[in-house]
């Protein structure tokens, strides 16, 4: 992955995703058909149920169900990975997303015990909606739909049939509701009323039901109490699994990200308390990416989250980062090279750290790519004038990584440009566009974005957009030298 030729940003599309995940994928793949297909047996065994439009014994039951269940989820798999080729990349959100289908789908196969008005049409849409887009909820909430309707297909007597029609009309339409009639950025309290909402427009869609098949009340009456108990169980299950969702796959929902931004985080309260030069410095750098993300479409919250955490690692080090000092450098008692391993050392610190304290990998990862392979300039020139021989830049860099995300570009943007403006003598908005031209040019040529999905398109809006948001409002930095390359690293 490491490729350093000085070329344009690619899409990630043009990047192959290892050819392992593919398999990890298809495993994943592999339980849930096996999970699914023993439900279903078992519960075939162990309650009595209708014969089905084909009435079928139980041995030709058990064929039919192999076959068809496979035929959907083989669908639901060339989705993943021709769609949504991104999720090879991560595959603990893939893993998320099918252990909430599986358990949507068994609790339904489970509830046809009491009554099918039971089943949980639009809960997969509420529980995917939170670790993935849009789209992907609603696939996956349209396949469980279809999973549930031809269990109840094989399974219901003649006259039940319109059960199947109400469980797929309510599925899709509902999953829509639940997935696109409210903005994705939402709080818990938000989420509890999607789905309400989504179990008036349920009981709605039953209620046309009932009208086109001509029935009397008494249907209604007898199945409106089971429809409503579902939609209360939906909303119940969805406030109570998200969460373990969350824990179990340690993932980056906004809900989690508004939980690691709280300032009573613990290694948010710490970097305030032990390092406050470099919390008000992860602050400003946060103002800066949650703008430039809106202004790219990426998420506004895990850009944040990124730059609180992206400099937890000078914790181990406070006084040798020039935000934390007062008068006092220790760097210029030091060999530049003992200082140049003491800075960089700072990333892969913070990526231990953030791991340490369970921080979600998008945002650990933030730490350890934030400086990407940069040349740390100021001790390499240093280095330079102590010495009438050749200097080695490779023996000055960052040992980190490249981004491999937008968000990480976003950050490695905007800490540098909330550095070098802190530096400058009046600054003005020609001068911070001039410098951020510059900047980001020589990432380019250093080819610090190579492993990521950013365009010059992109680049070029995060430039106007800190252009645009910077104001007086930074303290004075002590200004070091770069000779217009490399990055001044904070020392």
């Amino acid at each position: 992955m490491e490729n350093r030729t000085e070329k344009p940003n690619e899409n990630i599309s043009s990047v192959k995703p290892p050819r392992s995940a593919y398999f990890w994928i298809a495993g994943i793949f592999g339980i849930v058909f096996s999970l699914i297909y023993i439900a279903l047996v078992v519960f075939v065994n162990l309650v009595p149920t209708g014969n089905g439009i084909w009435k079928l014994n139980d041995a030709e039951a058990y064929i039919v169900y192999l076959f068809v269940f496979m035929f959907f989820l083989a669908a639901l798999y060339m989705y993943v990975v021709i769609s949504r080729k991104e999720l090879l990349f991560n595959l603990k959100f893939v893993g998320a997303l099918m252990t909430a289908f599986t358990f949507v789908v068994i609790v339904n196969i489970s509830l046809l015990y009491f009554n099918p008005y039971l089943m949980c049409v639009s809960l997969t849409a509420m529980l995917a909606l939170p670790f993935s887009k849009k789209r992907d909820a609603f696939i996956l909430n349209s396949f469980a739909c279809l999973i549930s309707s031809f269990v109840l297909l094989t399974t219901l007597n003649q006259h039940e049939f319109q059960a199947v029609a109400f469980v797929l009309l309510a599925g899709m339409f509902g999953g829509a509701v639940a997935t696109y009639s409210f903005p994705s950025d939402m709080t818990r309290v938000g989420s509890i009323l999607r789905s309400l909402v989504t179990g008036v427009i349920t009981i709605a869609i039953y209620g046309v039901l009932l009208c086109s098949y001509r029935l009397d009340a008494a249907p209604f009456l007898d199945n409106i109490m089971y429809i409503g108990v579902s939609a209360g169980g939906q909303v119940l299950l969805n406030s109570v699994i998200v969460p373990i969702v969350e824990s179990v796959f340690n993932l980056t929902s906004d809900y989690k990200l508004m939980e690691l931004t709280n300032r009573k985080a613990p290694l948010i309260q710490r970097l305030s308390m032990e390092a406050p030069g470099t919390f008000n410095h992860c602050m400003a750098v946060a103002n800066f990416a949650e703008i430039c993300a809106d202004a790219i479409g990426e998420n506004p919250y895990l850009a944040r989250a990124c730059a609180y955490y992206h400099d937890v690692g000078k914790l181990d080090n406070v006084i040798y980062f020039t935000e934390n000092q007062a008068g006092y450098n220790p760097h210029d008692e030091l060999l530049p090279e003992v200082s140049a391993e003491i800075i960089r050392k700072h990333t892969v610190d913070g990526y231990e750290l953030c791991k340490k304290h369970r921080i979600p990998e998008e945002v650990a990862r933030i730490a350890i790519e934030h400086h990407g392979t940069l040349p740390i300039m100021y001790f390499y020139n240093k280095a330079k004038s102590l010495t009438d021989g050749e200097v080695d830049i490779n023996e000055y860099r960052y040992h980190g990584e490249i981004p491999t995300g937008k968000i990480g570009a976003i950050i490695m943007i905007c800490d540098s440009a909330e550095a070098a403006i802190r530096a400058m003598d009046n600054p003005t908005g020609e001068k911070v566009d001039t410098l951020l031209k510059n900047m980001i040019d020589e990432r380019l040529k250093l080819g610090q974005f190579d492993n990521c999905a950013i365009t010059i398109k992109d680049l070029n809006t995060v430039r106007l957009a800190i252009v645009n948001a910077y104001g007086g409002l930074f303290h004075k930095r002590i200004k070091y030298n770069t000779d217009g390359r490399g990055d001044s690293a904070h020392v």
